[in-house]
């Protein structure tokens, strides 16, 4: 699962470098549009992520009990990439902004966000513990827990109390 989290880096990098010095985005406009866009739809990420994660884990008891269990693996497996994905570009933004900005993306209702991936992210996990109880949801959650916490320890704590 770290090259998952190395891959994840990189295309995290990649799309910071893209928008920041190849089409010469602003740091403070891309700011204010990931602040606004997690903003205006608060709601909607809440509510898909309870509502998906219930969703998923009911289906994926009754699709494995009716032996139609393939089809709640593979859309487990897809939503754990793109949410660990998403958990990724999170923190790692979150350090870059206030690196360049001295913002705090989490607190900016990146709580919020974080909050409803994690959900969708456990959920996934354990619809596929469901249908396979061998399943590693360690190796999938552990991971980007600890990068989206240590995101967190050094914006909150570390860097504005020791001023790197």
């Amino acid at each position: 699962m770290i090259i998952g989290i190395i891959k994840d880096f990189a295309l995290t990098a990649l799309v910071i470098i893209l928008n920041h010095w190849i089409y010469g985005i602003e740091d403070t406009i891309a700011y204010e549009f990931i602040v606004n866009f997690i903003g205006k739809n608060r709601t909607l990420f809440i509510a898909s992520g309870m509502a998906g994660s219930v969703v998923l884990l009911i289906s994926s008891a009754m699709f494995e009990n009716l032996g139609l269990y393939k089809i709640t693996y593979g859309l487990s497996r897809i939503l754990i990439r793109v949410n660990q994905f998403l958990i990724t570009f999170l923190a790692i933004i979150n350090i870059v902004f206030y690196a360049a900005l001295s913002s705090n993306l989490m607190r900016d209702n990146g709580y919020l966000l974080l909050f409803a991936l994690a959900l969708v992210l456990g959920a996934s996990c354990w619809a596929l513990r469901i249908i396979d109880f061998n399943h590693p949801t360690r190796n999938e959650v552990l991971p980007v827990s600890v990068l989206a916490l240590m995101s967190i320890i050094v914006v909150e704590f570390v860097w504005p109390y020791f001023n790197f």
